[in-house]
């Protein structure tokens, strides 16, 4: 499987593994975040250490993926990306529309903490 959910500190962590060309595990990684933003999931890391490949077909659902979470009032991050991804997001512009981080725990850390977490504390 090429995508994988999880929860890190109230943020839902998905893991895209593989090449992404428009094929069905495409259409699963779209649905992946989708299904998070209509569950009321609005804080989401895109983990692409793994991500070896994206097309624009990918790039497009990238971008609407993008635009619901932000309609709902949320953020996504990225993280991971690998040389390749990376100046494919320099070229295309992306790189500055996207909130992106070296690792994991650097994109956690740029949430803010909700207020539920704070009452806890």
């Amino acid at each position: 499987m090429a995508i994988r959910h999880r929860q890190v500190q109230g943020v839902v962590v998905i893991d895209a593994r593989g090449s992404f060309f428009g094929d069905s595990e495409t259409e699963e990684l779209q649905r992946a975040v989708m299904d998070e933003a209509a569950a009321g999931n609005t804080r989401v890391i895109l983990n692409l250490t793994e991500c070896q490949a994206l097309n624009s077909i990918a790039i497009g659902v990238l971008m609407r993926c993008f635009a619901s979470v932000r309609g709902r009032g949320g953020e996504i991050k990225l993280c991971g990306l690998g040389k390749r991804i990376k100046d494919l997001f320099t070229m295309t512009k992306l790189i500055v529309v996207f909130d992106h981080h070296e690792t994991e725990e650097q994109a956690l850390a740029r949430f803010p903490v909700a207020a539920a977490e704070q009452k806890e504390s």
